[in-house]
C-alpha cells in the first residue's frame, strides 16, 4: 500500500504551487480557446492539437432528463464542451445508480478491463484500492501546469483537502469542495414565543425554560396538552449530516466533542467525540428532556422526514437543522410566524455542531490519460457558477433554454416559460452536478437575508429562494466559522474499524437510546466507554492517530 504524504510536504508542494500562481501561468487562461492554443502531446500528460476525446462511465437515473432527441452523450452541454474546448465526451457505459457506478469500477479495477479516463469516486476504501492498483495517475504535473490560478488559490487556502488523496509524496487524485453553506440553525416559533413573552435561547438554560413552556403552556390554545418543545430524529443517532440530514440534536453537546466526529485533542491527538464526557452530560440532558416531554417520544424511531412533520403541522416550537429547511420541509401551508434563530451554546458552553466535509467526491485519471490541459480548462469554466463569478459564461445558468430563458436582456428560471420544458442541465457535466466553493453560496444568500438588492446574477437567482432561506443565511453566517465542526479523520477506515466499526457503532447507538429513554443511567455511558475501547476502539484510535501523525508531519 503506497503511504500517505506528511502535511509537512503536502503544503510545501501547495506554497510551490501558490508561487507558480502568482508568476503566471498563461496555458491555465480560463478565457482562451483550448482548440486554439493547445500544444503538440507529450508523454507527461500535455494537450494536443484539435480534439480531445475523454472516456466516461457515468450514472444516468432517472433525475437525468433530456429533450430534443439529446443523450447523456450528445447534449446541449456536451456540443459546447467540444465548441469551447475540443473536448468529446465518449460515455463507455451507463449505470443506474451510485451504488451500481462503484460496483462497476470495482469489477474494472480488478480486471484487466480500462478504466474511465476521468471517473469520481466518493468511497475511501475503493480510492485507496484504485491508487494501489497503479491504474490512476497522479496529478502534480498538471496541476502545476494547467491549474487555473483561482482554483489553485482555492486549493492552497485548504491544503488539508488533499489529505484523501495523497501518497508517497504524490496526489492521486483531485477532491471537489462542498459548499458548507447550510448548517445550522434553530428554526423557532416566534408566535409562540410572543404569546409567552419568552425570547429566543441562547443557553441550554434558556432553552429548557422555552421548551417548559412550549409544552405546558397551551403555546398553540387549545387547551389540550399536545405539543412538544423539541423535534428531533434519534433513529440513526445523534450527530447532523452524519447521522442525519435535518432534526437533529448534536448541537446539545457543544463544540469541544460532537458525538461519531474524531477532533484535535489538547495534547495535539485525535479523540473519538462519542467518548468524551461532554458527550455523556448532552446524553443526560436529552434524557431529562425525553422524561419531562420535551421531545417527541417517538424520535427513536422517527426518520428525519417523520419527526420534521410535528414542526411543519405546528405541533412542534423548535428544531435544529440546515438553512434550506425553509424551502424543504417547511411549505407555503404553514401559516403561523416562525424564525431561524443562533443555536444556543451547548453542555460545554460553546456553540458547536457537526459540519459537512470540506469534500466529499473526488476526480480520478486513467494512468494514460492524455488531455489534462483541457481537462483543467474545462473545470474551470464548470466551476464558474461555484466561484459565483458573474463574469462566467454560466452565471445565467448552464443553457439557455434549458435551465432558463433571456426575457428583455434578463435570465428567467420561471418552468413554464421555458419551450420543451425546464431540464437540469448541469447533470450532463462531467460531475453531474455543480462543483461548489466553501460558503460562497452563504456569503449570497446572507446578503440577499440582510435585504440587500440582488444586483449579481447569482443574487437575482438565489432572490427566488423563500425569504427565510436567505433569513437563516445571515444568522448561520454570524457564527458558522466558530461553531462548524470538521471530522478531521479523512483518510479510508483503518484496518480495525473495517473489522470490528459496525458493531461498535451499533453499541453506540444502542447504549445512546438507552440512556435516553430512560432504561439506563447516564453513569453506563461510562461502562460503554470501558467496553468501547476493549472490544476495538483503543487499536482504532492507535491506527487513526497514526495516520493523523502521518499527514501533520
Amino acid at each position: 500500500m503506497k503511504k500517505r504524504i506528511t502535511r509537512k510536504t503536502s503544503i510545501a508542494l501547495i506554497a510551490g504551487l501558490a508561487l507558480l500562481t502568482a508568476a503566471g501561468c498563461s496555458s491555465s487562461d480560463p478565457n482562451s480557446n483550448s482548440s486554439s492554443n493547445q500544444n503538440e502531446q507529450g508523454s507527461n500528460g500535455n494537450s494536443t492539437k484539435g480534439e480531445a476525446t475523454i472516456t466516461l462511465g457515468r450514472v444516468v437515473g432517472s433525475d437525468n432528463q433530456f429533450k430534443n432527441g439529446e443523450s447523456i452523450e450528445d447534449n446541449v452541454h456536451t456540443r459546447w464542451a467540444k465548441e469551447r474546448f475540443g473536448i468529446n465526451f465518449k460515455v463507455d457505459w451507463t449505470v443506474g445508480t451510485g451504488e451500481a457506478y462503484s460496483t462497476r469500477l470495482r469489477l474494472l479495477l480488478n480486471s484487466n478491463d480500462k478504466l474511465p479516463d476521468v471517473f469520481t469516486l466518493s468511497d475511501p476504501t475503493l480510492e485507496n484500492q484504485v491508487v494501489d492498483s497503479g491504474k490512476v495517475m497522479s496529478i502534480d504535473e498538471a496541476f502545476d501546469k494547467y491549474a487555473s490560478p483561482r482554483i489553485k488559490e482555492l486549493y492552497a487556502q485548504y491544503p488539508e483537502i488533499w489529505n484523501t488523496v495523497t501518497y508517497d509524496g504524490k496526489h492521486y487524485g483531485l477532491p471537489t469542495f462542498n459548499a458548507n453553506s447550510s448548517f445550522s440553525v434553530l428554526w423557532i416559533r416566534q408566535d409562540w414565543l410572543d404569546k409567552l413573552g419568552l425570547k429566543a435561547p441562547k443557553t441550554i438554560e434558556e432553552m429548557e425554560t422555552v421548551m417548559d413552556a412550549f409544552v405546558n403552556k397551551d403555546p398553540d390554545g387549545n387547551g389540550v396538552k399536545d405539543t412538544i418543545g423539541l423535534s428531533v430524529s434519534l433513529k440513526k443517532g445523534v450527530s447532523a449530516v452524519k447521522d442525519t440530514y435535518m432534526v437533529s440534536s448534536d448541537f446539545i453537546f457543544g463544540k469541544k466533542a460532537v458525538p461519531t466526529y474524531w477532533t484535535e485533542a489538547e495534547d495535539g491527538t485525535l479523540q473519538y467525540g462519542s467518548i468524551q464526557q461532554t458527550v455523556k452530560q448532552g446524553l443526560a440532558k436529552l434524557s431529562e428532556w425525553m422524561s419531562k416531554g420535551y421531545l417527541d417520544k417517538d424520535a427513536g424511531v422517527q426518520d428525519e422526514a417523520k419527526a420534521a412533520e410535528s414542526f411543519v403541522q405546528g405541533k412542534s416550537g423548535m428544531v435544529f437543522g440546515p438553512t434550506w429547511m425553509a424551502t424543504f420541509p417547511f411549505n407555503a401551508d404553514m401559516k403561523f410566524d416562525y424564525v431561524p434563530v443562533p443555536i444556543p451554546a451547548g453542555v460545554d458552553g460553546n456553540m458547536g455542531f457537526g459540519s459537512e466535509p470540506q469534500s466529499s467526491v473526488r476526480f480520478y485519471f486513467n494512468k494514460d490519460f492524455k488531455y489534462m490541459e483541457a481537462f483543467f480548462n474545462y473545470l474551470d469554466a464548470i466551476m464558474g457558477p461555484g466561484f459565483y463569478d458573474p463574469e462566467s459564461e454560466l452565471a445565467n445558468g448552464w443553457a439557455e433554454g434549458y435551465d432558463y430563458v433571456m426575457v428583455n436582456g434578463e435570465p428567467v428560471y420561471d418552468h413554464d416559460k421555458i419551450p420543451g420544458g425546464w431540464i437540469d442541465v448541469k447533470k450532463y457535466s462531467i460531475y453531474g452536478n455543480d462543483i461548489q466553493t466553501p460558503k460562497k453560496e452563504l456569503e449570497v444568500m446572507a446578503k440577499l437575508g440582510q435585504d440587500v438588492k440582488p444586483e449579481t446574477p447569482y443574487e437575482k437567482y438565489f432572490s427566488a429562494r423563500p425569504k427565510k432561506w436567505a433569513d437563516a443565511a445571515a444568522v448561520l453566517q454570524t457564527y458558522i466559522d466558530d461553531a462548524a465542526v470538521y471530522d478531521q479523520f479523512t483518510g479510508p477506515p483503518t484496518k480495525t474499524m473495517a473489522q470490528k466499526g459496525e458493531l461498535l457503532r451499533k453499541m453506540e447507538n444502542e447504549t445512546f437510546l438507552k440512556i435516553i429513554y430512560g432504561q439506563e443511567s447516564p453513569d453506563s455511558f461510562d461502562s460503554f466507554v470501558k467496553k468501547w475501547k476493549s472490544s476495538g476502539g483503543d487499536e482504532i484510535t492507535k491506527e487513526v492517530n497514526d495516520w493523523y501523525q502521518a499527514v501533520k508531519k
